[in-house]
């Protein structure tokens, strides 16, 4: 009788994997759903209709961001129901193992591809609109619009699925665009070949933050779902950029670098550190990005030959510094000397490149246009990342973080033995704080304005950023630093700005006229003398989340506790509702940049910069 029942055990095996393979008990549609995520499919391809996901499993699945258009060939598949928790897709008439295979468990997915020869059916796509969600897909690229797994699949403001395959090196399609028509975000996942005639991914739901004492509390649920948000990959240029959809800007690739110092791996042997490496390395070997003379704007086509920078004839005096930090943060976060050793030549170069434009030789780098007011003309940019306010000659934003790109050298030409550079370096440092904080501050309003243009005059109109940055990369002398802060505080409170929720404004009155380099009020370039018209749209004093990871910092170094509270409560509830992703119905414009009542004046739909904002939570930044 044994050996009856051992033999007859291989034939009803064989019955049960065939019948989980095969396609039998065909439907027109399909859907799975836990807590954590909810899946439809359909027998027409692309075959997902709906995939949302909630990280923490509330079942908060109601808004699905896939952009589902039936496929021309959708007539020749068939989806068959297996049990409540696998279906498969075949071909119309097919006999054997499906081609596809769907598995579904509470925090989990897999997809099965079995190789079929001529009969194989298409990849399966995951295709996400961009106006509903800023999805990426963060992972290193083997190619353009190809990525090699393991990667996370990032849906800011819902959740996070770490994707894995069974076989080493596999890639998956991974692409993006921002046309009107059309726009979205893709996945694709390749079906098997003859090589490998199976192959199966893994989607699991998986928040990546930072651990840390009360990290579990109601008040952090934002900053568990979203730490990720600064981290968009542009998969047609394979860099970190504004957003997935969006150009890259090599002056804020140092945001991205100080966020991937302080993140967990993100799945396996991934790291943050994997996706600063790949961008570092782009710029490294010759690639352009907003901010730098010869930019290709028009990146969406690969043969473009229109080269043009925003009509930007020099370099952003905030470029060179952002690239040199994010460069030798990831030497110091990776340690990795071998890299450091091969690039260090061109690290320096671009330090060095920074440093000739102390035209005056007064310590601080100048831009090459005056900053003068009235001498913008509507068309060409100014120095740094604030694009249409007149940023010009001694620019106090590029120059704090020129500070910390050569402190940062200094440390890395240290660990390289190259003690004459470090020396070097540490001297340009020196002359620069030196020279700083006089050149900056404005006794008549108690804080540092953002330039003094190439007549002497200094621009002011409270910038909150440049401040906050300037005491946060020790610009300040330490007994002004909280007067300063105080001083702002205080003039928010005159000026109106006490909604949190919306970010923090980058200036705090408006910005006249002759100082505002975009003369359209879409863009807040005000027809009044004293721009108040405009104020608050836009760059002319609108709020937003950029930047106030240094503004939470300052307040915290000046000891303004009860401040920097208000402060830190209005951005984390900010973050937690959404407030910063997708349009505003009433105007369509977007909630990137709002007005201080709440209004959209935004246009990205999503801008990544500003989520830099969580680090400053984390107890163990520093």
């Amino acid at each position: 009788m044994r050996n009856f029942r051992i033999l007859s055990a291989v034939p009803l095996l064989a019955v049960t994997m065939f019948l989980s393979l095969s396609c039998t008990h065909k439907i027109k549609s399909f859907e799975y759903s836990s807590e954590y995520y909810r899946i439809q499919l359909s027998d027409t391809a692309p075959f997902v209709k709906y995939l949302t996901v909630d990280a923490f499993g509330n079942s908060k699945l109601e808004r699905n961001p896939v952009q589902w258009r039936m496929s021309p060939e959708a007539e020749k598949y068939e989806l068959r129901k297996v049990s409540d928790s696998q279906v498969n897709i075949c071909r119309k008439g097919a006999a054997g193992i499906a081609g596809w295979e769907f598995k579904f468990y509470v925090k989990k997915f897999t997809v099965t591809s079995n190789y079929r020869g001529d009969n194989s059916l298409p990849g399966i796509e995951f295709r996400f609109s961009k106006s509903e969600n800023h999805t990426s897909l963060l992972g290193v690229m083997a190619g353009r619009k190809k990525t090699r797994l393991p990667a996370v699949l990032h849906l800011p403001d819902m959740g996070t699925f770490q994707v894995v395959a069974d076989k080493r090196d596999v890639v998956v399609d991974y692409d993006a665009s921002r046309k009107d028509n059309p726009n979205f975000i893709s996945i694709l996942l390749p079906v098997a070949t003859k090589q490998q005639k199976v192959v199966s991914y893994t989607f699991t739901v998986h928040s990546v933050y930072p651990l840390f004492s009360g990290v579990e509390q109601e008040k952090y649920a934002g900053f568990r779902r979203n730490y990720l948000n600064l981290f968009q990959v542009n998969p047609r240029l394979q860099v970190l950029a504004n957003n997935s959809c969006s150009d890259p800007c090599a002056f804020t690739l140092y945001l991205s670098s100080m966020l991937a110092l302080k993140t967990p791996p993100l799945v396996d042997s991934l790291t943050a550190l994997d996706l600063l490496r790949m961008s570092i390395e782009r710029y490294l070997n010759g690639m352009k990005a907003y901010g730098m003379f010869g930019y290709n704007s028009n990146w969406e086509d690969k043969n473009a030959d229109n080269y043009n920078s925003k009509s930007q004839p020099y370099d952003y005096l905030d470029t060179y510094p952002s690239l040199v930090i994010s460069a030798c943060n990831y030497i110091m976060g990776s340690n990795d000397i071998r890299w450091a050793e091969k690039y260090y030549p061109k690290i320096k170069e671009w330090i060095d490149l920074q440093m000739k434009r102390d035209y005056n030789k007064n310590g601080l780098v100048e831009y090459e246009l005056s900053g003068n007011s009235g001498s913008w003309d509507g068309v060409v940019r100014p120095a740094n990342w604030w694009d249409t306010i007149g940023f010009g000659h001694e620019d106090a934003f590029s120059n704090a973080l020129t500070y910390d790109a050569l402190n940062l050298m200094v440390v890395v030409a240290e660990m390289l033995g190259k003690t004459d550079d470090a020396e070097l370096y540490r001297q340009f440092a020196g002359n620069l704080k030196k020279a700083y904080f006089n050149n900056f501050f404005n006794p008549s309003t108690g804080v540092l304005a953002g330039w003094k243009s190439k007549d002497g005059k200094l621009h002011d109109y409270y910038f909150l950023m440049v401040n906050s940055m300037a005491v946060y990369y020790n610009l300040v002398p330490e007994d002004r630093i909280k007067d300063i802060m105080l001083t702002l505080w205080n003039k928010m409170k005159e000026a109106g700005f006490k909604d949190f929720t919306l970010g923090v404004p980058g200036n705090l009155v408006s910005v006249r006229k002759e100082d505002y380099t975009h003369h359209d009020p879409r863009w807040g370039g005000g027809e009044k003398d004293d721009g108040s018209d405009a104020f608050q749209r836009y760059e002319n004093g609108g709020a937003s989340l950029n930047w106030s990871y240094f503004t939470l910092k300052a307040f915290k170094k000046a000891g303004l506790d009860e401040q920097l509270q208000t402060i830190s409560e209005g951005i984390l509830k900010g973050i937690d509702e959404g407030g910063f992703q997708g349009s505003c119905s009433e105007s369509g414009m977007t909630k990137d940049w709002k007005t201080w009542n709440g209004e959209c004046w935004g246009y990205e739909g999503f801008l990544c910069d500003g989520y830099l904002a969580l680090l400053a939570f984390n107890p163990e930044d520093k």
